[in-house]
């Protein structure tokens, strides 16, 4: 897209915006003009029905009263923007007023009503015989809003249309000269700096044409000059170094003394293998090699060493010495990068990353050896104690069974209960079987409350999201986890009387793009941080929960409540899953 067009954009958006700010101050006009219209009518209206129905009906009989009123409703006709209805005690509708015959069959857009309606409410006036509905109707005021907004619209597009023309047209003259400065800045890239441009009528492009010129006879004239300086890159970041095809040093920057150690009067005419160790030395041969047959070597990984006998990590890219005058490869530009801390970076990544593989291993089948426990304590366990409950009420159920041993078995059958009902609570701590049927969101819920009924003397303020479930399996159990460690801390420690839970998915914006994340948060008022020691900051539920979280990418954190207490937050990445 050119710069006339452009510019032309940009001022037909200025209009655009002023006529659309323009057409919502008026619309806002209009509407507050339409409610302070409506509702001055509507108090009229009111105003007028109770003096004279008042009046009316306290000179008529009870039975006569409805009929004259009616009469009157009628003879009354419509009042201003208002519809009035007149109902008997009974509900039913005795008289209606007539529509509005004013621009009548024609009506507003639909939209434009609900920008400007004001949507009054009705006003009821009770009477002994029923009661009257006066309904506000501004369709016929929004009409004429409309009318008129349509005027101005029609203005200002036709005003838009004839100003947008104008500018290109004249846009389109003052910018003809850009073309040819396009042009010679063309041929200049192409490097001939022979090529001038001529005056122009608008004074900045004249001026523009003038330090062309200037610039160009410049370039002309320093060509030889600039050629030579375009060599050295004496201000560079990266070591430059400059050897001959034998590999003697006879350029090394700034950047290349801070790196190896060696000054330039240390190393101009030594060997590059003097930076080089012993197990790379035939590296250099072979860049040479390559280097004249003119090829470039790109970022090849490889070591150097300093004058302190250092192994540096680094990035190394070469490109020929040509001579200008000759076109003969005379040497090598070498360009070094050093890479040791990036290389230590990459290293301990890849460490932290074993690290959270391995956690994920050990996590997996800590779940897995809990849930084969917990199987065979329901399979197994539970079928024998449920025999033995069986059979004891069997016995109990048997006639000639003595009383005494009646009571015995009674007693037998009440400890297999209690058994029965501990070992469920110990399946339900090793695994809850009701993420694999009911979802996070419900098995959160109902452990949470199981929990309040166990410890009522703490009130718990619970927030689940609806679209919680639907996770994977280790996202599930690392959320059910944490959660379950948080409130038995709590109860262990905090000595608090509230708790707030909160698990919910959030959608999180960064610069690049948008990730969702599941948001756990677990909030006591108890004695908070500073009563605990270094102990329980470090026990093995606090680091558990912390490292399950962190090997699912996500960030884990413990601090103070906002109201004293602890606050457990954790953020689990679910895009990156």
């Amino acid at each position: 897209m050119g710069l006339r067009f452009r510019i032309n954009l940009v001022i037909s958006l200025v209009i655009v915006t002023f006529c659309l700010l323009i057409g919502v101050i008026l619309v806002n006009d209009q509407k507050n003009s339409i409610r302070e219209e409506i509702e001055a009518g509507t108090k009229i209206t009111a105003q007028i029905l109770e003096t004279i129905i008042s009046s009316a009906m306290a000179q008529n009989r009870i039975g006569q009263q409805s009929a004259t009123l009616v009469n009157f409703l009628k003879r009354m006709g419509r009042v201003r923007a208002n519809e009035i209805r007149f109902y008997d005690l009974g509900g039913a509708l005795l008289y209606e007023s007539p529509p509005s015959s004013y621009k009548k069959g024609r009506w507003a857009p639909s939209w434009f009503s609900d920008l400007v309606d004001p949507k009054l409410s009705e006003y009821r006036l009770n009477l002994p015989i029923g009661y009257i509905l006066i309904t506000p109707d501004s369709s016929r005021s929004i009409l004429d809003s409309w009318d008129e907004i349509r005027k101005f619209a029609l203005l200002a597009i036709i005003f838009y249309f004839l100003l947008n023309i104008l500018v290109f047209w004249l846009l389109g003259r003052w910018l003809r000269p850009i073309g040819g400065i396009v042009g010679g800045l063309s041929k200049m890239q192409k490097g001939d700096f022979t090529v001038r441009l001529s005056s122009y009528s608008v004074p900045e492009l004249s001026a523009i044409s003038r330090t062309f010129n200037s610039v160009a006879q410049a370039l002309q004239d320093s060509l030889g000059q600039k050629q030579r300086l375009a060599l050295i890159a004496e201000q560079s970041s990266d070591a430059i170094i400059i050897h001959d095809l034998e590999g003697k040093i006879s350029f090394w920057n700034d950047a290349a003394s801070r790196m190896f150690g060696y000054g330039l009067s240390e190393i101009v005419g030594k060997s590059a293998k003097l930076i080089t160790p012993e197990k790379a030395q035939l590296q250099i041969e072979q860049n040479l090699a390559i280097i004249k047959k003119r090829d470039r070597i790109d970022n090849i990984e490889t070591q150097r060493v300093t004058k302190e006998g250092k192994l540096l990590d680094v990035y190394l890219s070469a490109a020929p010495l040509v001579d200008p005058s000759t076109n003969e490869v005379i040497g090598e530009i070498c360009n070094i990068r050093d890479v040791t801390e990036i290389k230590l970076k990459e290293k301990v990544e890849v460490e932290l990353d074993q690290n959270k593989r391995l956690t994920q291993l050990v996590h997996a089948r800590l779940e897995e050896e809990r849930r084969v426990i917990a199987r065979e304590l329901h399979d197994e366990l539970g079928q024998g104690i449920t025999a033995i409950k069986t059979i004891g009420t069997a016995v109990v159920k048997k006639d000639g069974t003595s009383a005494e041993t009646k009571e015995n078995v009674e007693t037998i059958v009440s400890v297999a209960s209690t058994i029965y009902d501990g070992m469920h609570g110990i399946i339900r701590q090793l695994r809850p079987s009701s993420l694999d049927h009911l979802g996070l969101r419900d098995t959160l819920q109902d452990a949470l409350d199981n929990w309040g009924g166990r410890y009522p003397n703490i009130a718990s303020n619970v927030s689940l999201g609806r679209n919680i479930d639907g996770l994977s399996e280790d996202i599930n159990i690392t959320v059910y986890r944490v959660v379950q460690e948080c409130l038995t801390n709590i109860v262990k420690h905090s000595e608090a009387n509230q708790v707030d839970v909160e698990v919910s998915k959030n959608k999180i914006t960064n610069a690049k793009n948008t990730i969702s994340e599941l948001r756990i948060r677990v909030v006591d008022n108890g004695k908070g941080l500073l009563s605990w020691n270094e102990k329980e900051t470090t026990r093995l539920g606090v680091i558990g929960m912390r490292e399950r979280v962190q090997g699912l990418g996500g960030n884990f954190d413990i601090e103070e409540g906002p109201e004293g207490g602890v606050a457990v937050m954790a953020c689990i990445p679910l895009s990156n899953l």
